[in-house]
């Protein structure tokens, strides 16, 4: 004798295992907030430098660093929490001679989350600072509006001042400054990620 399953009984096992499916896969975990000193991919890559993130550890703080021949700072500050992140570099000093040289006394990022509105805002600052390329000087201005964008001379790329994208899910980045170099050196500066979420 033949045995037969009704299409609701059938549909009943399936719902059942269609549900011991999603209780055994682990919900995808938003990124953490982060600030971050700089980095830097191309010919002369520079991993994330002084980097926090919440969750994780924060605030960090370093008193300079060295990546000769391309850049030297002072004084990075970062700092994160479940709703914020932050990010300071203090005399900011990049080289690539003889096309480009920049120095910024102070250059800064933030942003965060406001549950209230369910809104992630950002800003970054920008204080003495000087581009010079291929001989001619261009003064950076304080309080560049998002997204500000200098074509460089002859060609050699773009600086970006209070670079700021969003992602797909709503997260925020950034960077305070972003210099591409003709697509072989792309160099980040206070870098500030923030959810839109809560993340304590």
């Amino acid at each position: 004798m033949r045995k037969y399953r009704s299409a609701s009984g059938l549909g009943i096992v399936a719902a059942a295992a269609g549900l011991a499916l999603a209780a055994g896969s682990p919900a995808v975990a938003a990124a953490p907030n982060a600030g971050v000193g700089l980095k830097a991919t191309g010919i002369i890559p520079i991993a994330p430098t002084v980097v926090s993130t919440s969750p994780g550890t924060s605030p960090n703080h370093l008193a300079s660093v060295n990546f000769a021949p391309l850049l030297s700072t002072g004084v990075i500050d970062t700092a994160a929490d479940s709703t914020s992140a932050q990010a300071a570099v203090h005399n900011l000093s990049l080289a690539l001679a003889p096309l480009l040289s920049l120095r910024v006394g102070t250059i800064e990022s933030s942003c965060s989350y406001d549950p209230d509105t369910d809104a992630v805002t950002g800003d970054a600052d920008i204080a003495d600072g000087r581009l010079v390329v291929l001989g001619t000087p261009v003064v950076l201005q304080p309080n560049p509006a998002p997204n500000t964008t200098l074509d460089l001379a002859s060609g050699l790329g773009t600086l970006t001042l209070n670079r700021q994208t969003v992602a797909a899910d709503g997260t925020l980045t950034v960077d305070a400054l972003s210099l591409n170099l003709l697509g072989l050196e792309k160099v980040d500066v206070a870098t500030s990620v923030c959810n839109q979420a809560d993340l304590s």
